[in-house]
């Protein structure tokens, strides 16, 4: 199915949002999505959603194809934004700072998750990132939310086409060639769910296991590291057994400080990537 534009507030938006969907609709959390973008301070904008398009990086350049925004947007259809300053926050410093290429807001469990989620959002890498008071370079960066010109977009070689995993290390990768800064702006969040039970965080680490099985199998050399937490200053690429020893180290930490989720992740994990190792795809 191809991309379609469900939004537009004048002919010639300076943003356009780029929402990849499976159906179009994500149990609900799309049109909440779209009254959060409709509602935003920065007024110049279309939205585009994208249904049905595979692997994301693929269905984000689709939409882009019909895309006459001179900022893109990229948003994932599980996110709910923060506030109705969302917007005009992360495309502010792409419009002043000839440094800076890539923007995101903080990434945080929305308010109305449950026990489960904080729990879990609290002990599972990457799944928050701290609210920052100024500008700051960081990884945290990824296709929840991000804002980047559509120039730089096009300069990097736009979206991978056939990425299973990984887009969002290897469009952060490629905009830091360029010689650019990617950074989490102040004051600004939005909210991306995780697990919330049992079931769904052995799942959510199986699949996260399976799919790096998979690009270290077909797309080693595009493996790029992913700390977590605000950090600009970090060792692109390292070895599979620094990964192992690290991976190895962490659940050890889980273990003594009794962080169980953290630790059935990682378990889960590995279970997925030992599959995906030896799995035909």
């Amino acid at each position: 199915m191809p991309a379609k534009m469900v939004y537009a507030d004048n002919e010639e938006p300076e943003v356009s949002v780029v929402i990849p969907s499976f159906d179009g609709k994500r149990d609900g959390n799309v049109d909440l999505l779209l009254a959060d973008l409709k509602s935003q301070t920065f007024k110049s904008i279309e939205i585009i959603l994208s249904i049905g398009e595979s692997p994301n990086g693929h269905a984000r350049n689709v939409g882009c194809e019909i895309a006459r925004g001179r900022y893109l947007v990229f948003i994932d259809d599980d996110v709910t934004l923060g506030d109705e300053h969302v917007l005009h926050n992360i495309i502010e410093p792409l419009e002043t700072r000839e440094d800076i290429g890539m923007t995101g807001p903080a990434q945080q469990i929305p308010p109305d998750a449950n026990r489960f989620q904080h729990w879990s959002g609290r002990q599972i890498p990457r799944s928050l990132s701290a609210i920052v008071d100024e500008i700051t370079d960081s990884d945290m960066v990824s296709h929840m939310c991000l804002a980047i010109s559509r120039d730089l977009f096009e300069q990097v070689g736009r979206e991978s086409d056939w990425l299973l995993a990984g887009t969002d290390p290897d469009l952060r990768h490629r905009v830091r060639q360029a010689g650019y800064r990617i950074v989490v702006v102040p004051h600004t969040w939005a909210y991306h769910p995780a697990p919330d039970d049992m079931r769904s965080l052995l799942s959510f680490g199986y699949k996260k296991g399976r799919f790096t099985a998979w690009q270290y199998r077909f797309a080693r050399d595009l493996m790029y590291d992913a700390p977590d937490g605000h950090t600009g200053d970090f060792k692109a690429q390292t070895t599979l057994p620094y990964r192992v020893l690290r991976k190895v180290g962490r659940m050890g930490k889980e273990l003594i400080a009794l962080r169980p989720l953290g630790l059935v992740f990682d378990l889960a994990y590995t279970v997925g990537y030992m599959h995906g190792l030896s799995r035909k795809w």
